[in-house]
């Protein structure tokens, strides 16, 4: 009985892989002969590797979204769809062994970007055209990246400790998805952070949606009489990714294309893309509207469905992974500002009140956060019936401080200011925080949410541990500005807006708190200082580098933003300590 249980759904597993393997690679190797990649190479003299390199860069790029998709579908299984079971000890073991497939199918990557870069066959490759691809070059670094967040979810998901951490497993294996992405064409072209971001986004949705739909198919004869209530679970966010997926990917051609220009080949591989789209849009309405109300007595008609779903899907992953390597409409010469294109616009004139509060400049990162903020407090205000006003306008002065830090003239000057930078930071790091813990948002979280389970998980206290808060908030006024990653944030409109989120987390970690040591107020002044007293203008050169011919001097500017940064962060400590000192005094004793 058991086995005919199991064996309800009906589906030969071995022939559907079979079969979407086939249809990926015919439809990868179509988009790499029509789209143009294996055309001779950009730079002269570089053209030893030849086509089969070019060929196996994509093979090997299909196989490694392949692989990181079915990573994130087995953790999403066991931290979402079947938590808390046995069939989620065995898909963690899965998760293991495609995170194995994910982290080989990466060095393979390494190694044909290698002999492409060079212009050499894969038996030319040296040693040192290795250390200088994956020490100095970005892209090397960020497979170096990639492959150790593989190799650690491969050996982390075998642990029997890993039962209880699917949900930082799937948030770390999303998060492996992202460092090429702050490296490759979106990161350098204009509008750099919304490029970014929307691919971002577009490839999460998708390796969530496609992977959770190929191990949903794979886990159906063993979950068969739970298989409606895991349906279910899976349906609502296989909507939320299709939106997710169809409205960034959008965004990212007209980034790409810089508008509605789809007479290319790029263009028509975008139009191929999204027809594909809409067909699993049909497809997911045809589920909802059929196979899942029928599940309670017929697993049949969504199991086939969604195997012939995956097909589709294994096309639209090769014509994505070929879209990767198809090279964009080129862009005359003679249009190109060099300091335009290093920060994502022009130039702008003096700085000042004018142009801070006229020159907006949007982050479509804090974008979304505040509107998200907004709407979840809202819901949570009428769902509260009473409640103080004086913590909804301390919400919304908080948000708009974000707003106005991240969309205002100060978000262009950030970039071409230290003071400018200083000031942004110490609105996002201090007063933001400061207002929107005011507001008391953890009081409208109604229990058993997913909000509650993220507020009360083990990582939120320990980054709320007084220590903890205390050393990172000492780190992102002082150490931050000495290391490579402010200049790296400089550069890279997206890895900037990524700094002042976590610069956002940190403050409200730290003002979450209500013990602070006493030496932190000291080590804030003491840094500030050394600040201030450096004679060396930060960054790696970018100040020096944009030509700006007014305005005090990049050091001067320096010294006069450091200085910002010790006015607001040396009193911030201060008012923890005495948050500190008041709750830990005893009360008055009344009088008689």
């Amino acid at each position: 009985m058991a086995t005919q249980s199991r064996q309800a759904p009906g589906i030969d597993r071995p022939v559907l892989v079979t079969a979407a393997l086939a249809t990926a690679l015919l439809v990868l190797a179509l988009v790499v002969r029509l789209g143009g990649s294996l055309g001779a190479a950009a730079a002269p003299g570089l053209s030893e590797a030849g086509a089969l390199t070019k060929t196996g860069l994509a093979v090997a790029k299909l196989g490694a979204n392949v692989a990181s998709a079915v990573t994130v579908g087995w953790l999403l299984a066991a931290a979402v769809l079947v938590p808390a079971t046995g069939t989620a000890r065995r898909c963690l073991g899965a998760a293991s062994l495609s995170a194995m497939a994910w982290a080989l199918c990466t060095l393979a990557l390494t190694a044909f970007s290698v002999s492409d870069l060079f212009g050499v066959g894969m038996g030319g490759i040296t040693g040192d055209m290795l250390r200088t691809y994956l020490v100095d070059l970005p892209q090397g670094r960020a497979l170096v990246l990639v492959f150790g967040a593989a190799v650690a979810l491969c050996w982390t998901a075998r642990l029997r400790a890993a039962d209880d951490l699917a949900g930082y497993l799937l948030l770390g294996a999303l998060a492996g998805l992202l460092p090429p992405l702050f490296t490759g064409h979106a990161a350098t072209g204009s509008h750099h952070a919304l490029a970014v971001y929307s691919l971002a986004a577009h490839i999460a949705g998708a390796a969530l949606w496609i992977g959770g739909l190929v191990v949903l198919v794979a886990l159906a004869p063993e979950v068969r009489d739970r298989l409606p209530q895991v349906v279910e679970r899976y349906s609502t966010l296989a909507l939320v990714s299709f939106a997710v997926v169809g409205v960034s990917g959008a965004v990212n051609a007209w980034v790409r294309l810089g508008g509605l220009h789809l007479g290319s080949r790029y263009g028509s591989l975008i139009v191929a893309k999204a027809v594909a789209l809409t067909v699993l849009g049909a497809m997911g309405w045809w589920h909802r509207r059929t196979t899942i109300p029928a599940l309670a007595s017929t697993p049949r008609p969504f199991v086939r469905l969604a195997s012939a779903e995956i097909l589709v899907m294994a096309a639209t992953m090769a014509l994505a992974t070929g879209l990767a390597r198809t090279p964009p409409p080129e862009v005359s010469p003679g249009t190109i500002d060099a300091v335009a294109l290093r920060l994502g616009f022009p130039l702008p004139g003096p700085a000042g009140f004018v142009p801070y509060m006229t020159l907006w400049w949007l982050d479509p990162l804090f974008l979304v956060l505040v509107l998200l903020g907004a709407v979840l407090y809202g819901v949570g205000v009428a769902r509260a019936g009473r409640w103080p006003l004086r913590r909804s306008f301390a919400w919304a002065c908080g948000l708009s401080v974000l707003l106005f830090a991240m969309g205002s003239g100060i978000a262009r000057y950030s970039m071409v200011l230290f003071s400018a930078h200083a000031l942004q930071h110490v609105l996002v790091g201090v007063v933001a925080p400061v207002l929107l813990l005011y507001g008391r948002p953890l009081r409208l979280v109604p229990d058993g949410s997913w909000l509650a389970a993220v507020a009360g998980s083990r990582g939120v206290r320990l980054l709320m541990h007084p220590v903890v808060s205390s050393v990172l908030f000492v780190l992102s006024f002082s150490a931050y500005y000495a290391s490579p990653l402010f200049g790296a944030s400089l550069a890279n409109h997206a890895l900037h807006s990524l700094a002042m989120a976590c610069f956002l987390v940190i403050g409200l970690a730290f003002f979450a708190g209500a013990r602070v040591p006493l030496v932190l107020p000291l080590l804030l002044v003491a840094a500030g200082v050394a600040l201030m007293l450096d004679g060396s203008v930060l960054g790696g050169g970018w100040y020096e580098g944009l030509g700006r011919h007014w305005g005090a001097a990049p050091l001067h500017d320096q010294r006069a933003g450091a200085a910002l940064l010790v006015a607001a962060a040396a009193p911030a400590a201060l008012l923890q300590l005495i948050r500190r000192r008041a709750r830990s005094s005893p009360p008055p004793v009344p009088s008689h």
